[in-house]
């Protein structure tokens, strides 16, 4: 997937392990990036290491800041030409623990960090991807936008949001050229390694245990020139995925009790 003519890739939650990941592989691929974290040292660091990019354009900035955001885009555009292939959306932010005992303000954070900042991001970049020719926006999206996971309840329901703002936007910017889809990773390391930097617990348990953030990007790698709305990562969770569309409820719900640990 090399560029002779570099493409422009924009990358939310850059510091995070999946955000890194593609960063570093669309790097060496020749693509032009931009990468917004809120982490500024981090995406300083971060930044020096993708060298191979031929343009790398760093701003620290919170994604679910309206005006941020805005602003930052303008100096994207203003840098990189008023172009943008691929929106990656892959801020998040997760914490488990029972639903009550999360207080309001954790809850809040989820929904921001997870639906908001993705309905934020992709609303301020419309212009710039309905101007750029067969534009793609690919949302990280989670295992638990397939049915709610216990422990995590509002990460459950901001990533449901994820998927069905890609599902609704998949159908109303056809039209303008620009594909949209998500792709959904079950619990990878990157989880467990968000987690415990956080100090949090990670899930009880793992649908495909042995997922990188390396399989996640190969996801997106594909979702940046194939059509498919979903892409679920891992060929096990692929087939728990597809069966969760034809199975009873009663079954998903016994399903998703058993991989965790209820």
């Amino acid at each position: 997937m090399a560029n002779s003519d570099p493409s422009s890739i924009l990358i939310t939650g850059a510091t995070s392990p999946i955000g890194r990941s593609i960063a570093q592989r669309f790097a060496r691929h020749g693509w032009r990036l931009g990468l917004f974290d809120r982490d500024a040292d981090a995406l300083e660091r971060l930044g020096q290491k993708l060298s191979a990019a031929p343009q790398v354009i760093t701003q620290a900035i919170d994604v679910t800041d309206e005006a941020a955001v805005h602003d930052a885009l303008n100096v994207f555009t203003e840098q990189t030409g008023d172009d943008l292939h691929v929106l990656v959306n892959a801020a998040g932010v997760m914490r488990s623990g029972r639903f009550e005992n999360l207080d309001l303000q954790a809850h809040r954070e989820q929904i921001d960090g997870n639906l908001w900042a993705m309905l934020a991001v992709t609303h301020a970049a419309f212009p710039l991807l309905r101007d750029t020719e067969r534009a793609r926006v690919i949302s990280i999206a989670s295992a638990s936008s397939m049915y709610g996971t216990p422990d995590l309840a509002s990460y459950s329901a901001a990533k449901a949001g994820v998927r069905s703002l890609t599902q609704a936007l998949n159908l109303e910017w056809a039209h303008h050229d620009i594909h949209v889809c998500d792709v959904v990773p079950p619990y990878v390391d990157a989880s467990a390694e968000e987690a415990e930097a956080a100090g949090l617990p990670s899930p009880p348990r793992r649908l495909a245990p042995n997922l990188s953030v390396d399989d996640v990007t190969d996801a997106v790698e594909q979702a940046v020139t194939e059509n498919r709305i979903h892409w679920p990562v891992g060929k096990q969770f692929r087939w728990i995925y597809r069966l969760s569309d034809m199975l009873p409820a009663s079954v998903v719900r016994l399903l998703m009790r058993y991989v965790s640990g209820f």
